[in-house]
């Protein structure tokens, strides 16, 4: 018989030997599976299913392969939680997401150690609980993954801020786990991608401080209300100085808020309307409710991508801080719009954040439309938006009244 021959006579003799078999199917942790090889030489019977299948495991290989993740999420239990106690086959169906009972509970006699005493994990008889999160409070949980955050905006800040790898990743992995999320109440939805359907209005506010310059708005709106040409583009929120972005609101006193007016000033509001559908990056969804798919414990990015998540709870509060406008105080917001329009994953038309001008506003960035149709982007090339003037939808508004908001520690909110 050929060395070959003996091979495979040798594996069947092996195989022969093995206790049972679980399928694939029946192990309901995709990244799981990924790690095991499951050819079999000869057809086996799936010990939990009941189906003949020749990729298959041995519960004494899924042993050898888990054993040293389970007390990495799970922890001996010592009668903190009466009631919840999980005995160790209840663990391994937990982590390998197998309903099979005999399956687990012949995996939990392969990790039971024969040595070992009431005080080690794999003790016989056991009884263990889900361990709880890194964070001793919610609190604590915000000061340590925003802290994150803030230290990417302070080296985009005083540290590498162009050709910085790390920083593309970080922002990179945050939008990731943003676009993995659902609404519980839609299953297979993406709350952080908003559609503005073709003909959606939005509006756009302008301060006229002189009759002159009120003359020269109404003259040329398509113009005056549009995206500033970009040597007089100043650095704001979403884009830096000399990058024309398109800013608007989704009602007139929103924008009318955001250009910060003084009493007795006059804002002229135009209707712009989108030529097409246009796709947003909502951070306001955030704010919400999301739904995330639960992450593998045998995943190596486990603990990075819960981090993430958690981040994505404070997100929006960090994006739309009120904070004065100077050249470096909008860096790190700007390098994460930047990354959204030119990422392509998927492709975004400009992003959508709360105003901080306006309690319950809605801001909407647009991006300029590429044009690289002969392989090169003209600088000098005048900003084009997908966004056009309603004919008659010009409004000036005098502005008689601001209201403040104001609060000490501890204190309520006044109105002054």
């Amino acid at each position: 018989m050929s060395r070959k021959g003996l091979l495979a006579e040798f594996g069947l003799e092996l195989e022969d030997a093995q206790e049972m078999f679980v399928c694939l199917d029946c192990l309901g942790d995709a990244m799981f599976r990924q790690f095991l090889n499951t050819d079999l030489i000869a057809e086996r019977t799936c010990a939990a299913c009941g189906k003949p299948t020749r990729h298959a495991v041995t519960p004494e290989r899924i042993a050898s392969f888990i054993g040293e993740y389970l007390p990495k999420h799970f922890t001996v239990d010592h009668g903190l939680y009466p009631g919840y106690e999980l005995n160790l086959a209840e663990v391994v169906g937990k982590a390998i997401l197998c309903s099979s009972d005999s399956v687990c509970k012949a995996i939990a006699a392969h990790l039971v150690a024969p040595e070992a005493d009431e005080d080690d994990f794999y003790w016989e008889g056991q009884e263990y609980s889900r361990k709880s999160g890194p964070f001793e409070s919610e609190e604590h949980e915000r000061w340590y993954v925003v802290g994150e955050w803030q230290h990417i905006a302070r080296e985009l800040t005083h540290g590498r801020r162009f050709f910085n790898d790390r920083v593309k990743g970080f922002f990179e992995d945050v939008l990731e786990e943003a676009l993995k999320a659902e609404s519980p109440d839609m299953p297979g939805s993406h709350p952080v991608v908003r559609t503005l359907p073709e003909g959606e209005i939005v509006y756009r506010a302008r301060l006229a401080l002189s009759a002159e310059e009120e003359t020269t708005i109404l003259g040329n709106p398509a113009t005056e209300l549009g995206a500033p040409p970009r040597e007089l583009a100043a650095s704001n929120r979403m884009s830096p100085a000399g990058i024309p972005l398109l800013y608007a609101a989704e009602s007139e006193k929103t924008c009318i808020a955001e250009v910060r007016p003084s009493i007795g000033d006059k804002a002229v509001v135009g209707k712009l309307q989108a030529t097409r559908q246009l796709t947003f990056f909502d951070f306001n969804a955030l704010d919400g409710v999301l739904s995330h798919a639960p992450l593998s414990l045998f995943d190596p990015l486990y603990e990075k991508r819960t981090r993430r998540r958690s981040l994505l709870r404070y997100l929006h509060d960090e994006i739309a801080r009120p904070v004065r406008s100077n050249d470096i105080a909008y860096v790190v917001t700007q390098a994460l719009a930047e990354l959204i329009r030119y990422w392509g994953k998927p492709s975004f038309d400009g992003v959508i954040f709360r105003s901080v001008q306006k309690q319950g506003g809605t801001n909407y960035v647009m991006f300029a439309r590429e044009d690289n149709s002969n392989g090169m982007s003209v600088v000098d090339q005048t900003p084009r938006f997908d966004m056009k003037i309603v004919e008659g939808g010009i409004s000036i508004h005098t502005v008689n009244q601001i209201q403040y908001a104001s609060s000490m520690d501890g204190e309520g909110v006044s109105d002054r």
